[in-house]
């Protein structure tokens, strides 16, 4: 007898409607060798008629066969390859009842190990009949009872309708791709009533470990499964922001990154750390509190180290959920870190064009005890509803808050406003000195550069284009590139590095690809902006970006390309280093330490020890000594000498500077020390 795939057909028959609004063509019967290259080209948006799907899993089950005949010691195969591509087929199937599916998924089923896919072994198993499935299920518990979670998981879906089942199973598989499955997940109500059962499960065994009902060992706790299922339930509840997760992630958290006894070891590393992950790609405020306990109680070096690079990107992050980063803010006190956390989620803001309601922003840091302070410390804009806006700062006039302009006259805003965070690039220059003035003249410390930001903007020729070249050319070094990328939430992309700013993507080009312990150094090339919620990356128009967040972007790239491009300096022959900085002191500031040297020059206005400080073209001179602003290198008569910044407990005055940078500092109290030494 022989099967449909032993006499293929090499008719095409495309119809222009297909289940998937995206694809335009459903392929009817086609060669399935063919079918294969299709299914490969996963740019090709197409859909399979039942008899292609049919065909295609009798092609993919006879080449099992036939290398189990040839390789009979592998006949239980652990290759993943046949499942994906069975998944694939299946998720774009026009008609999943076609007659003859059940039969080829019965072949594939007996020659396939259901343990590489368990979840595309189930889809498969329904095309059959509920007996069938349950069997498999059955097995497959047995099979994977290290893994109860991962079971349960299977079971939850198992329980979807059949498309919905192979979506998800498609998703996940993307997600082992990079692709992320959270937001298909969080609109799945069959997944996400799974959740809290799931999570709650996992936080009760963590629990039980402790309390010494079931045996601790050292990453024992979850099995490598079950810590992606985890992963993929927490995330989906912090997308969602679940009201019951707090309470159940905390305990979680906590208990399997802390051993019950005083070892050093986790009762799961590989959840600990999926959790840093997840926390950081979808922040609350809770779970932010909860990671830094987790940090401060976590003895095992290794997860320190990488639970630590998470906060900062989750503090960044929070800025992009405006209404969930401030909830701590208006019914509770807020302890100094969650302060320091807030901060940073307002800057963050600027790249994203976060605004609040009037009232939010008045309730929750305006006219907020604790946070008031830190609100008074910046300049806001309101908003009317044709976008124009007035620049206030908060004051504080006997016990109440009033709001103040640039010249001191009170403001009273207008009802139904919105708020936002004051950012140079959106005023004029006489607005933007008469601001630093203000702060200047008020001595008030800004908890982040916000007067004294540096704001970018292309040339006007760049405008009607997606791309600017304003740092192409850069030599940069790839392993501080990569890891400040790391750190501040880029992408590597093989020849670039892609990062979100909220509805916008940028793409900076490399010369070269570039991964994960590359050494060797390459050349930036332009930067391309793009909308984020485009599927196909169409490039926008520069001049329709907000001034701010085109700043934030391009401010972005010019820290990684400034910092890795020093690397390289650092690794050169001294030949070639003194070139380098022979061409960085007679070339032009660039905008980082411009700004750095604006707030030098007035915080060191007026000071009597000072009056003899010179600023040039791109350096602070005190006699016989030179700083240069964008290095901090210190110079004695044209040489170079070791000076070791002052620390600030000894200097007899301390400098008002507007805003911590540990470069600013370092060459203020320079400066600071070698005048008073000099007036002595």
């Amino acid at each position: 007898m022989t099967t449909p795939a032993d006499e293929p057909s090499n008719i095409i028959k495309l119809v222009p409607k297909a289940p998937d609004g995206d694809r335009g063509v459903v392929i009817e019967q086609i060669d399935p060798e063919r079918t294969d290259r299709l299914v490969q080209d996963a740019k090709i948006g197409v859909a399979f008629g039942g008899a292609t799907c049919r065909d295609y899993l009798d092609l993919l089950a006879r080449r099992l066969e036939e290398e189990d005949k040839e390789k009979p010691e592998r006949s239980l195969r652990f290759s993943t390859y046949e499942w994906d591509r069975a998944c694939t087929v299946l998720e774009r199937c026009a008609d999943l009842a076609f007659a003859g599916l059940d039969l080829a998924a019965r072949r594939f089923l007996a020659v396939a190990n259901w343990r590489a896919r368990p979840l595309v072994a189930v889809g498969l198993a329904r095309l059959v009949d509920e007996p069938f499935t349950a069997e498999l299920v059955t097995k497959l518990a047995a099979d994977l009872s290290d893994s109860p979670l991962l079971i349960d998981e299977i079971r939850v879906i198992a329980g979807l309708d059949l498309r919905t089942h192979l979506l998800i199973a498609k998703l996940l598989q993307r997600d082992r791709d990079g692709d992320d499955p959270t937001p298909a997940l969080s609109d799945c109500p069959g997944y996400v009533a799974f959740t809290e059962a799931g999570l709650t499960a996992a936080a009760a065994r963590a629990r039980d470990i402790h309390a010494g009902k079931l045996p601790y060992g050292s990453d024992k706790a979850f099995s490598r499964a079950e810590s992606s299922v985890i992963a993929r339930l927490a995330r989906v509840a912090l997308d969602r922001d679940e009201p019951w997760l707090p309470p159940v992630l905390d305990e979680l958290f906590r208990k399997v990154s802390l051993a019950p006894t005083t070892a050093k070891s986790l009762p799961s590393q590989s959840v600990a750390i999926a959790l840093g992950h997840a926390v950081e790609a979808l922040p609350t405020p809770e779970a932010v509190a909860t990671l830094r306990a987790v940090l401060r109680d976590l003895r095992h070096a290794g997860v320190k180290h990488k639970l630590q690079r998470n906060i900062r990107g989750a503090e960044r992050g929070l800025a992009a959920r405006p209404e969930i980063a401030l909830r701590l803010a208006s019914d509770q006190p807020i302890s100094k870190s969650q302060l320091t956390t807030l901060a940073r989620c307002l800057e963050g803001g600027f790249a994203l064009g976060m605004t609040l309601e009037y009232d939010s922003w008045w309730t929750r840091l305006a006219g907020h005890p604790q946070a008031k302070t830190l609100a008074a410390s910046l300049v806001w804009r309101l908003l009317d509803a044709d976008g124009a806006g007035t620049a206030v700062l908060p004051t504080s006039d006997r016990g109440s808050v009033a709001l103040s302009d640039v010249s001191g006259a009170t403001v009273t805003a207008a009802p139904g406003c919105r708020v936002t965070l004051w950012h140079p690039s959106d005023v004029s220059p006489d607005e933007r000195a008469a601001w630093r003035e203000r702060i200047a003249a008020l001595h008030i410390k800004q908890p982040f550069k916000q007067v004294f930001r540096e704001h970018y903007v292309v040339p006007p020729e760049e405008w009607e284009g997606a791309k600017t070249a304003e740092f192409a050319g850069h030599i940069v070094s790839i392993v501080p590139l990569l890891g400040l990328a790391r750190r501040e939430r880029w992408r590597v992309d093989y020849d670039g590095l892609t990062r979100r700013f909220g509805a916008w993507t940028a793409r900076l080009d490399l010369a070269d690809e570039v991964y994960p312990g590359c050494v060797g150094a390459t050349t930036t090339g332009p930067l391309l902006v793009s909308p984020s919620s485009s599927r196909s990356s169409s490039p926008a128009r520069l001049g329709d970006l907000p001034p701010a967040v085109l700043s934030e972007i391009l401010r972005a790239v010019d820290l990684l390309v400034s910092t890795s491009g020093f690397a390289v300096m650092a690794q050169e022959t001294e030949r070639h280093r003194g070139e380098r900085i022979h061409q960085l002191a007679v070339s032009r500031l660039g905008a980082m330490a411009e700004m750095r040297k604006q707030a030098l020059e007035y915080a060191f206005r007026g000071l009597d020890d000072m009056r003899d400080v010179e600023f040039d073209t791109r350096h602070l001179r005190i006699g016989r000594h030179v700083i240069h602003l964008a290095t901090g290198r210190v110079t004695r008569d044209g040489e170079p000498i070791e000076y070791e910044p002052p620390k600030r407990s000894n200097l007899t005055a301390v400098p008002w500077l507007p805003h911590d940078e540990k470069l600013l500092e370092a060459i203020a109290y320079t400066a600071f020390d070698l005048a008073r030494r000099q007036n002595e």
